[in-house]
């Protein structure tokens, strides 16, 4: 009788089913269970906290049921609010936190998570596929792989990977429609499909909240909101500039020419290599951090992780000759037909700059008029 494969739900809570969680333990529905228990509630909120401040998920609570419910009403909250910025900040925190618990973890635990999340043809089996690489002293040298799945799920669930060659199938080992995977390879794929797993089911959570749960959120939802204003809020200096906290970015406060780059960036659209600089720079320049922008190039047609993080970084001043490059002036903007409207000022990050301070005033006076 095969061995059954265990799964620690307290470091992958995304996995569990929390009416059930809370029923088991409790005899009690989700919404009953918070209004029992406060610290879940509160657990919910250092959680997004931790992200929004941090981009990291607290270390697991000690019971199942507490760290199950603390993600399911931090996710319920988020997904209640509607900022995407949130959604995807908690998917990704929540992805990178389970990757790095899955580092530990058996293959057979690894193969079992990316089943559920959508990988359904994954298989392991130790030695599965052994391809001959060299003849040492007679002795046949292999590279061994442990996992295979079919090529057609490979190619959707790494879509985001295959701009690097070491990503493509065609330097991969294939055979009659399935290829094969080393455990690294693996974890990183399962890592991909388990960030748009994770956002998927924050954003759909709201659709199925009800009354009497949506009722007992309404405190945990204002104080995230709360969270998520301050987080948000910038400050200036005495010369008028914005400052946010590293890695918030408004795009409410994109000048048009930006805004129009990025949708088109996040469309998959081959910007040319004016408006990738453009962009790249911009972004650097307002604090956004080297991941942020590189995921922003992921849906080119020609993207190159290697490549893509080198130039970013170069760009930054981490590599080469130490130099942080500018944004293009709006001059030369127009010059390269990129600008999109006169905004009267001399550069998109001054244009930026301007609307935080228009927003901040903005939202001054609404307070005060509360």
């Amino acid at each position: 009788m095969p061995k059954a494969t265990i799964i620690d739900l307290r470091l992958y809570p995304f996995l569990a089913d929390p009416e059930e969680i809370a029923t088991r333990k409790y005899g009690l529905l989700p919404h009953q269970v918070i209004k029992l228990k406060p610290s879940i509630v509160e657990n919910a909120l250092k959680r997004m906290e931790s992200v929004i401040s941090k981009g990291r998920v607290p270390k697991p609570a000690s019971s199942v049921e507490e760290e199950v419910l603390s993600y399911y009403l931090a996710s319920l909250a988020s997904s209640l609010i509607g900022d995407k910025w949130l959604i995807s900040r908690l998917a990704l925190s929540e992805a990178e936190r389970a990757y790095s618990f899955m580092r530990d973890e058996p293959d057979e635990v690894i193969a079992a998570i990316a089943r559920h999340v959508g990988l359904r043809s994954l298989v392991y089996r130790k030695a599965l596929y052994r391809e001959p690489v060299a003849i040492v002293r007679g002795v046949v040298v292999y590279n061994v792989f442990d996992f295979s799945m079919a090529l057609v799920e490979y190619v959707q669930a790494a879509k985001r990977l295959l701009g690097d060659p070491a990503w493509k199938p065609i330097n991969m080992p294939v055979l009659r429609g399935l290829i094969y995977l080393k455990r690294d390879q693996v974890l990183r794929i399962v890592k991909e499909v388990l960030t748009i797993f994770i956002e998927k089911q924050i954003s759909t959570l709201s659709n199925e909240v009800s009354q009497e749960l949506s009722e007992q959120l309404n405190k945990l939802i204002e104080r995230v909101r709360k969270v998520l204003s301050e987080s948000r809020r910038p400050r200036f200096t005495s010369r008028g500039k914005a400052i946010i906290p590293k890695g918030v970015i408004v795009e409410e406060a994109f000048p048009p020419c930006i805004a129009d780059l990025v949708e088109r960036a996040r469309r998959g659209e081959n910007l040319s290599h004016h408006e990738r600089f453009a962009l790249a720079t911009f972004m650097l320049n307002i604090g956004a951090e080297i991941d942020s922008v590189v995921d922003l190039f992921r849906n080119m047609p020609d993207f190159n992780e290697k490549i893509t993080r080198y130039q970013v970084e170069h760009l930054a001043g981490l590599r080469g000759s130490g130099k942080k490059y500018l944004v293009y002036s709006c001059e030369k903007m127009k010059t390269l037909g990129i600008c999109k409207a006169d905004c009267g000022t001399r550069s998109p990050l001054q244009a930026y700059y301007r609307n935080l301070r228009k927003m901040a005033r903005k939202e001054k006076t609404s307070a005060e008029t509360v």
